[in-house]
Order: structure tokens, then C-alpha cells, then sequence
């Protein structure tokens, strides 16, 4: 049985306000370890201020957020990987990958070594000189996601991973969010638009409406259709609990 404590992400009562707006009340969420966690909502519903929050990049009004600890009791490390892959426009693809190793203090071995094992992995070899302009949108991401596989972090938070791809390119990021997770067992929160990449990534999901939660549970019970919160979400109906007018 998993108590509280022993989720490696944990949101107690978390509430955001912007703008004189309240977007997000009193939101709980846990993620076990090893897990992989969706969250899914209409657009402005704040579900990257969420994210955002539970990263430390947007202060949040109310509410508490805690970051498990690895079992040996030492500090988790996390990485962000953001919507639009959130290169460096000066620095090419390894220099990009290899940021954060850098800054951390690894020898330029280690670093070339990790960088390079990185891009294999996301099927990024031989573009390790290329400039973020250079490369197609699926590209971009596939390098931050290099770039945080590279820190070889505890936890990875996804903003939409597959936004503007096709789907066959949103389908192969699945491919790779879900190879990750397997092989390297990392606890993942991800929010998307993208249902069939939740269906296919994620053990558990949150739907998020007029700030709250409305759905929390497995992947397959959601797409069941026994929730009526999920059912107009997945079908896209205006009527329904949810007002989209």
C-alpha cells in the first residue's frame, strides 16, 4: 500500500490565482513512484501552470508541493521538458544537451559521453552540431527530451510533448516518454491535449475543470466512459457538466 509520503510528487490544497483569476483551487495530486501521470483539460484550465509550480517556475497562492526522496533518503532530481523543446537559439544540439551537465560540474568527458548516449537515444546522432533552427519541430523535441535524460532525473514533468506534431511523430514522442520511463523507471507528470498519447503513456489521469479536479484515476477507466466529466471531454460535446459556452 502507498501512503502519502511515499509519492514522489504530492500537491496538498495547491490554488493559483493570476491575473486576478482563480485558476487552479485546492488541487491534490499524487505520483508514485515510477508512475506516469496525465493530466488532460480545456485550454486556460491551468494545467501548465501546474506543472510550472510543482517545478518551482511559477509561484503558486495556496497549498503545499513536495518532492520525494530517493531510498536512500538523498534529494530527487527533476527535469522540465517544455512544450517547444526550450533550446538555446546560440548553441547547437549538443551544447544545448549538455547544458545542464555542464553547470553541474561534470568533466567534459563525462558530459561528452552522456551528451552522445543521449541523442542515440531520441534518435538524434550525427545532428549534434546543428542549430535549433536548423531542425523540424519533432527534432526540437526529441533534444529536450536529450537534454533531460541526460541528467538522469528522478522525476521528468512534460508540457505537451506532442503539441503542433503530426500524428505520427506525436506517436513516436509516446514511443520515447514511455521507453524512458520503462528503462529508466522515472516517476512522470505530463500534461497534453493529446488523447490517444495519454492513452497510450500514462498509468493514471487527472481531468482538470473550472479549477478542480474532476477526474482522478486509472487510464482505463477514464476512456470507459463511465465518468460523465470524461465522456463529454473524450467526445468533445458542448452539453454536459462541463459548460464550454
Amino acid at each position: 500500500m502507498m501512503y502519502a509520503g511515499d509519492a514522489m510528487i504530492r500537491t496538498e490544497q495547491l490554488g493559483i490565482d493570476f491575473e486576478g483569476r482563480m485558476i487552479l483551487d485546492s488541487v491534490d495530486i499524487s505520483v508514485w513512484p515510477g508512475e506516469t501521470v496525465a493530466v488532460l483539460g480545456r485550454n486556460g484550465c491551468g494545467k501548465t501552470l501546474l506543472l510550472k509550480s510543482i517545478a518551482g517556475l511559477f509561484p503558486f497562492s495556496r497549498g503545499s508541493v513536495f518532492l520525494g526522496k530517493k531510498p536512500d533518503g538523498s534529494e530527487s532530481s527533476t527535469a522540465y521538458v517544455f512544450q517547444k523543446g526550450g533550446l538555446f537559439d546560440y548553441l547547437n544540439v549538443f551544447d544545448n544537451t549538455a547544458f545542464g551537465l555542464r553547470r553541474r560540474g561534470f568533466s567534459e568527458d563525462e558530459v561528452r559521453d552522456r551528451v552522445m548516449s543521449s541523442l542515440k537515444r531520441v534518435g538524434l546522432s550525427g545532428n549534434e552540431n546543428k542549430y535549433p533552427s536548423e531542425l523540424s519541430g519533432g527534432m526540437q523535441k526529441r533534444a529536450g527530451l536529450a537534454r533531460a535524460v541526460c541528467m538522469s532525473p528522478d522525476i521528468i514533468l512534460y508540457d505537451d510533448p506532442s503539441a503542433g506534431l503530426d500524428p505520427v511523430l506525436s506517436d513516436s514522442i509516446a514511443d520515447l516518454v514511455l521507453g524512458i520511463a520503462e528503462t529508466s523507471g522515472t516517476t512522470s507528470l505530463l500534461v497534453t491535449h493529446d488523447m490517444s498519447f495519454a492513452e497510450k503513456t500514462a498509468d493514471r489521469i487527472m481531468l482538470l475543470y473550472a479549477g478542480k479536479a474532476v477526474y482522478s484515476g486509472s487510464c482505463g477507466e477514464f476512456f470507459s466512459g463511465g465518468n460523465v466529466y470524461a465522456q463529454q471531454f473524450i467526445e468533445g460535446r458542448i452539453d454536459g457538466p462541463m459548460d464550454y459556452m
